[in-house]
């Protein structure tokens, strides 16, 4: 299975689980590219924020996108310790909403219905 991986932690020893094409559909790089430093140079310049990396990359755990469920209750202990506020909860709100989105856009980069 992939493990997602943000751009600033790839590293050459990863290689690509799906294959990356630009805004009008050109593949810029397939599955299995080794992320060097120029594929990721490249990568940079089209704003691409993660990647799908093969298992077994040698990715370690702080260097993955964490799974919703885990990110929200994060986002709930953090938010734990201090006093409730409108202005707080609003900002937590905002920010469940964005790692919801952000959920929603990766599951359906995985499924291959969009590019990267």
């Amino acid at each position: 299975m992939p493990v997602r991986v943000p751009l600033e932690f790839a590293d050459s020893s990863m290689h690509l689980a799906r294959p990356i094409s630009d805004a009008q559909g050109r593949l810029v790089a397939g599955i299995g590219t080794c992320l060097s430093a120029r594929v990721v140079g490249l990568l940079r310049t089209m704003a691409v924020q993660s990647v799908l990396v093969a298992e077994g990359a040698g990715v370690d755990q702080w260097q993955t996108v964490r799974p919703l469920e885990d990110d929200i209750r994060a986002l709930e202990a953090r938010f734990a310790t201090t006093p409730e506020s409108p202005a707080l909860a609003a900002l937590r709100e905002a920010l469940r909403r964005w790692l919801v989105a952000r959920a929603e856009r990766f599951a359906t980069e995985q499924t291959g219905d969009t590019a990267a």
